[in-house]
């Protein structure tokens, strides 16, 4: 048992931000389960290590306390809490969300969104990506699914991720990034509780009615109950398809030979593409959770209650895993289950919804604008490390 080295000691937050996958490489290398003081975790970052945490509660519980996501999001949320009140905070979330149920009601929107988002494009001949098709799709079609209140619009949406999110990956306890995030916090429960007292008396079987309902007592102790798991998934709901969308489309774009194998039969690759786009560039960065009495780990010894970050972007980077090719895009790479959308219970309930916005808009995309390629002029530039995805993608294509 040997103490965790100090390499992470000179890890900061900026160096996460502009690019954490050399930082990650390095740490798997020589020291794959450190401190890193400057946003207060232990890492963890090679795939099996992350794996074996990730499926062992008892160990790694995900409880932590002063966690970011609780303090943002106004409470436990089924991210972290485990066991049943896990499975009970879940519970209402699937219904909506199983496979079945997406593929019953949510094509059919999220193709309709996408193709009006792409009619206000097709004759401009250039856009930036993420805040005209990405981001909006993601957000319209998640409010569609989850019975959100039609009034609510792209622009809210995509800010209330934003603000919601410096919060949540707010690990270094920026008391201004605080601030953002907690007045948009506050925003999300004033704006919601009129539609949450209609669907008291009213029920329709919405997500956002399932999860009213799950729970006794008056309407503000059920939004107290609920709204830290809503909140969450309004961040996963932009996050996980939105980015993960963004990455997949500048991987093709940015790779002759993935896009001309893309395009010679995107029905048969589309979920290929979809994949390893978000294995590639993972939009979430962390699992987090909090160190069992006496864990060892890698040959570590963790604090008994200190904070855990399973770092998922780089478990899905491992050569052990995906070879000496695992830092590029490669669609027709051998088959391996990737980390991005979690493991074992917490695995992400809305997965299923989130590939289905991203290969039904990837493929529109691609039909709807001809010869569609990235702006030389306007290179691509990636942001984050517990959110991570294009900050902006500027593309051209032949009007």
């Amino acid at each position: 048992m040997v103490a965790g080295t100090t390499f992470g000691e000179d890890v900061t937050v900026e160096a996460l931000e502009e690019d954490p996958y050399p930082i990650y490489a390095r740490m798997r290398a020589e020291a794959p389960v450190c401190s890193v003081p400057s946003v207060g975790l232990w890492f963890v970052t090679r795939w099996r290590d992350v794996v074996a945490a990730a499926e062992d509660p008892a160990r790694f519980p995900a409880s932590m306390p002063g966690s970011p996501l609780d303090r943002t999001l106004g409470g436990a949320s089924v991210l972290t809490v485990d066991g049943p009140e896990h499975a009970a905070l879940r519970a209402p979330m699937e219904p909506i969300l199983r496979p079945r149920a997406v593929e019953g009601h949510a094509p059919t929107a999220i193709a309709e969104i996408a193709s009006d988002l792409l009619g206000s494009l097709e004759d401009g001949g250039e856009a930036e990506l993420m805040s005209a098709l990405c981001e909006p799709l993601s957000v319209l079609s998640l409010a569609r699914v989850i019975g959100l209140p039609e009034h609510l619009d792209a622009p809210t949406l995509r800010r209330w991720f934003h603000e919601l999110a410096t919060g949540t990956s707010n690990y270094e306890g920026d008391a201004a990034k605080q601030t953002v995030a907690d007045a948009a916090s506050a925003e999300v429960d004033v704006v919601l509780r009129p539609r949450l007292e209609e669907l008291m008396d009213r029920p329709d079987g919405s997500m956002l009615s399932w999860m009213l309902h799950a729970s006794d007592g008056d309407l503000d102790a059920r939004m107290r109950r609920m709204l830290p798991s809503l909140k969450l998934a309004l961040i996963g709901g932009l996050q996980e398809p939105g980015h993960g969308m963004g990455s997949t489309i500048y991987g093709l774009l940015s790779n002759p030979d993935q896009l001309a194998a893309f395009l010679a039969d995107p029905a048969g690759r589309i979920k290929r593409a979809v994949d390893e786009g978000l294995r590639w560039i993972s939009p979430i960065g962390t699992q987090g959770r909090v160190a069992g009495a006496d864990v060892e780990i890698a040959g570590v010894s963790i604090p008994a209650s200190a904070p855990v970050g399973l770092i998922v972007p780089s478990a899905n980077r491992d050569e052990e895993v995906f070879g000496p090719t695992a830092d590029r895009f490669d669609m027709l790479r051998p088959r391996h289950v990737h980390t991005a959308l979690g493991f074992g219970p917490h695995f992400c309930v809305g997965h299923y919804l989130a590939r289905a916005q991203m290969r039904i808009a990837i493929r529109l995309l691609f039909e709807r604008l001809p010869n569609l390629r990235l702006d030389p002029d306007r290179p691509a530039r990636f942001a984050g490390w517990e959110y991570r995805g294009p900050a902006h993608l500027h593309v051209r294509w032949d009007r």
